[in-house]
């Protein structure tokens, strides 16, 4: 069976155009070639200022092991250190972490199960959770330059940074504390006194006064914490994004489908890059990524194709070498904004997208009488077919496209826009033959026909 994601483009005709950005699936930067298990896996992804990549592992994934003195086996769990061309960098693989004194701390089992996550700092230095510990890492050298230990051991989230210096970083585990540090690591004190759930990822605003974390295990959505004054005073609870109501699946009809958020991280538009986890857990919206607007809660773009797993844990949809997610652990963006770099724990793989420019066009001036969805031509198609709708006022549009499993596979259209007549092209070269759907919502208005790709 052929396996593959969407690929969107809508093609401009006359008329004016908006302008907007998405992104499109263009290879792996790097499979470890391992049985997809969670149990070890890719813990994370962070790009340097070079476009140097950065790839956190967690157990055993390599099977690079050291026997200590005292005769006892460990497990080595480096970091991975790539360029943009996928070529390891001078230090890579990193196995021990050097600080200035000569003291050395070695990245294996001995340690803890490996990493919890990886992100960038403001000065473009690395900050690495191994475990129960954060390191600062000179990205130019790999030698260490600070470490924080909390008072309170256990695992660890990736810690995140906000433009004033300050640090954060959360634990894993339900009823302890997450921790508000400086530049230095050096702990200022807790940013939250407990958090009740078990939480993989957090992230930070820029101006470090709101903080986001996932949830897992019975995950329901983003949880969004303020703080008017971080460091004098403590962050607390807001609201929470990703949840969906009414979600359609195969013949089901779900009331409400949480976000099992396992990877949260700013992008270069600042959005909010939710990796949502893998769907025979978290529900039909799973294996999935998702763009959210923090300011108005809503999402703004979606990437990936849902591998599919049959009752013995084999995949009967989707492809991590064609776009394919399972478990996403991870996001990161190249220096100038136009690569995204997706880590999935379970796959073991690291997925390269690339920035695309796209367009909506109003297809003439007319104002139409009525909301209208028609029927895609050609049909059959291969791979491109044009979709026509119509909107007599002003209206917040979505045009979806889902495959038969009721999973969605391409967004072409997610904003507000203005009466019109529009059409756009959708380009499904990276998607197996089949029947889709696509629905056009505005306003109270929703209209869904099938189109078939035959190829």
């Amino acid at each position: 069976m052929r396996k593959g994601i969407f690929s969107i483009l809508l093609f401009f005709f006359m008329g004016s155009l908006v302008y907007g950005q998405t992104w499109q699936f263009d290879k792996l930067l790097i499979d470890f070639q391992k049985p997809h298990s969670n149990l070890t896996g890719i813990h994370g992804v962070a790009v340097d200022p070079d476009g140097n990549i950065w790839i956190a592992i967690h157990r055993n994934l390599l099977g690079d092991t050291t026997f200590t003195a005292n005769g006892d086996t460990v497990v080595n769990v480096p970091i991975i250190i790539l360029d943009p061309s996928g070529q390891p960098v001078s230090f890579s693989p990193l196995k021990v972490l050097e600080f200035s004194d000569g003291t050395k701390d070695t990245l294996s089992t001995a340690m803890g199960s490996g990493s919890r996550g990886i992100s960038t700092g403001i000065d473009g230095n690395i900050l690495y959770t191994f475990y129960s510990e954060v390191y600062k890492i000179d990205y130019k050298t790999g030698k260490a330059l600070n470490k924080f230990i909390p008072p309170d051991l256990g695992s660890l989230t990736e810690a995140v940074q906000s433009s004033d210096g300050n640090i954060v970083v959360g634990h894993v585990g339900s009823g302890y504390p997450y921790y508000l540090m400086n530049s230095d690591l050096q702990l200022i004190g807790d940013a939250i006194d407990t958090v009740k759930y078990i939480n993989r990822t957090i992230a930070i605003s820029d101006n470090g006064k709101d903080l986001y974390t996932g949830s897992t295990w019975n995950g329901f959505g983003i949880v969004h914490y303020h703080s008017d004054a971080p460091g004098l005073v403590q962050f607390t609870p807001v609201d929470t994004l990703g949840n969906w109501h009414n979600v359609t699946y195969k013949d089901s009809v779900y009331e409400t489908v949480n976000l099992w958020a396992s990877s949260l991280d700013f992008g270069p538009d600042g959005y909010l890059w939710a990796g949502d986890l893998r769907s025979d857990w978290s529900g039909p919206k799973g294996s999935m990524w998702y763009a959210f607007d923090v300011n108005t809660g809503k999402i703004v773009d979606s990437v990936g194709t849902p591998i599919q797993l049959d009752s013995t844990g084999n995949p009967i949809w989707g492809d991590p070498a064609s776009g394919g997610v399972f478990s996403p652990r991870g996001a990161a963006w190249s220096p100038d904004g136009n690569t995204m770099y997706l880590a999935d724990f379970d796959y073991n793989v690291v997925q390269i997208y690339n920035r695309v420019s796209v367009g909506v066009e109003k297809d003439g001036d007319a104002i139409p009488n009525s909301f209208s969805l028609t029927q895609n031509y050609p049909n059959p198609f291969n791979p491109t077919t044009v979709i026509n709708f119509t909107i007599p006022k002003a209206s917040n549009v979505t045009l979806s496209v889902y495959n038969m499993l009721g999973q969605e596979v391409a967004t072409l259209v997610n904003e507000q826009k203005p009466a019109g007549a529009y059409k756009a092209t959708f380009d499904a070269s990276q998607l197996a033959s089949g029947v889709y759907v696509y629905t056009l919502k505005a306003g109270n208005f929703i209209a869904s026909k099938k189109m078939m790709l035959m190829k």
